[in-house]
């Protein structure tokens, strides 16, 4: 019997959202390319290091997946290298090797994912919440304006500088708290598609899933910044409100692969 004192260890899981299975497969050095130069996806390291530690850990099957994940990664892949293409400005003569060479990149960060099933009944039960919490932070969006961000800059100004330095320190303080909810304010141009409620929906069941087991930390590794990891600026400033709202709501931790590749090397066994 376990004592009080004694620390319930938590299982952790790690699931690859679309943009962390991309960014990892684009990166090709072919003899078709016009020049020497490497094309890759703009996160690719960041993927990478991710990628790196659940291969240390595939019998422990910490990475995982779903079929709407894995399908949505294979129909993007051909797009994604366009990109990389054309942002490198090369133009190959046969871009099947180039698709081949990635295709059979993503497979293989595939095998060492765990392809979860998800309870249908419970995946649906959760979008209908997942529709419901974007919708509420959409209203909250709406209230970041440039009119309230200068008025919450000025009302933290006032309890922080002396009347001498107050409008340099509002200034300042305007672009900080512009920083501090651009998460939100990008949601008002980017809302979620059908296909982000979708999967979010998915990795609520999971989570429920995994804790009906044994207590579990599931995390989400994802570029995706604007629905779902937390920007972080130079200046320390951290934005993230939809971050922090999926968490609570759904119990799945959302975040850059990079930052969670950390957590990872991090944990025993």
């Amino acid at each position: 019997m376990q004592s009080q004192s004694e620390v319930v260890k938590k299982r952790l899981k790690i699931a690859l959202e679309t943009s962390v299975i991309i960014a990892a497969s684009v990166y090709f050095v072919s003899k078709e390319l016009d020049s020497e130069k490497t094309a890759k996806d703009v996160h690719y390291e960041r993927a990478q290091k991710l990628i790196t530690e659940l291969k240390n850990r595939v019998a422990q099957r910490t990475g995982v997946v779903t079929r709407t994940i894995l399908r949505e990664s294979r129909n993007a892949l051909r797009n994604a290298i366009t990109n990389s293409l054309e942002r490198e400005g090369l133009n190959p003569q046969n871009p099947s090797i180039i698709l081949n060479q990635c295709g059979d990149r993503l497979e293989r960060i595939v095998e060492m994912l765990s392809l979860e099933p998800i309870d249908q009944k419970r995946k649906d039960h959760f979008f209908t919440q997942v529709v419901s919490m974007y919708s509420m932070l959409l209203e909250r969006a709406s209230l970041v304006t440039e009119r309230t961000t200068r008025a919450l800059a000025e009302d933290r100004t006032k309890l922080t500088a002396s009347p001498r330095y107050r409008g340099i320190k509002s200034e300042l303080g305007t672009h900080e708290v512009r920083q501090e909810f651009r998460q939100l304010y990008n949601l008002r141009g980017n809302p979620p598609t059908p296909r982000d409620r979708e999967i979010l929906s998915e990795l609520a069941a999971l989570s429920e899933s995994y804790s009906a087991e044994i207590p579990t930390d599931l995390y989400l590794a994802s570029t995706d910044s604007s629905h779902f990891s937390p920007m972080r600026f130079p200046t320390g400033i951290v934005s993230d409100q939809i971050t922090k709202q999926i968490e609570e709501t759904f119990h799945v931790r959302c975040d850059w692969p990079d930052v969670i590749a950390e957590i990872v090397s991090k944990q025993e066994g």
